[in-house]
């Protein structure tokens, strides 16, 4: 996990060495309901990504993955406008 400025956004990337994503599937990732592999113990309902991905675009930023596919891990990166980050600070205090 790594959080860092990227010019006006923060940037926060996740990475793991799990086993990834095929291709075929990434451009599904983030919609409801769906999910690449349903043999798994705990399948979930596949809406954790897209509820992530309208939390971010309701902060005015983007979330993004990539996977060299299955066995080679994934990398998610989400991008906050800084003016956005700001915003939330000063909601919290």
């Amino acid at each position: 996990m790594r959080l860092e400025r990227a010019h006006d956004h923060a940037q926060i990337t996740v990475s793991d060495t799990g086993i990834g994503i095929s291709p075929e599937f990434l451009p599904h990732v983030f919609d409801r309901f769906s999910q690449a592999d349903t043999s798994s113990t705990n399948p979930g309902l596949g809406l954790g990504l897209a509820i992530v991905r309208h939390l971010v675009e309701l902060h005015g930023g983007t979330v993004g993955v990539e996977s060299r596919g299955p066995g080679h891990g994934t990398t998610f990166t989400v991008r906050i406008p800084l003016a956005a980050v700001a915003s939330l600070q000063k909601s919290s205090s």
